[in-house]
């Protein structure tokens, strides 16, 4: 499996948004890796448990509400419920990529519920 990754910095030198597309050989991911496992090896992105129990936090990011998963946008469609929620709607061999949001600029679209960041995942379909 190929993975490429990059990271944009913005003018103060921090990083903005991490991006993680799977580009040659999809089909050769294993399909029992379920998304809390894929997200591990995104830059940025911690995922503590496994299975529906799993939880995601971006690194660096706090929030005044008290949680600290953040918001999953799979297709442009917010999803409530965290990572189970998103684990159970995505097959990892359907991810064209995955970004991480972290910057108030960035999340502002999300409002209040993008205040512990923005995990946005675009399937291929």
């Amino acid at each position: 499996m190929v993975i490429a990754c990059s990271s944009s910095k913005s003018a103060s030198g921090n990083s903005s948004a991490g991006k993680v597309s799977a580009s040659n050989k999809v089909e050769d991911l294993n399909p029992a890796t379920d998304l809390a496992d894929h997200l591990k090896r995104v830059p940025g992105v911690s995922v503590s448990g496994s299975g529906s129990s799993a939880t995601a936090i971006i690194r660096g990011m706090s929030s005044l509400t008290g949680s600290s998963e953040p918001l999953f946008v799979i297709n442009g469609t917010p999803i409530s419920g965290g990572l189970g929620a998103a684990n159970s709607q995505v097959s990892v061999s359907d991810i064209k990529s995955v970004r991480v949001l972290k910057t108030p600029s960035e999340t502002s679209m999300y409002g209040i519920r993008g205040a512990s960041g923005v995990i946005v995942i675009e399937l291929k379909h």
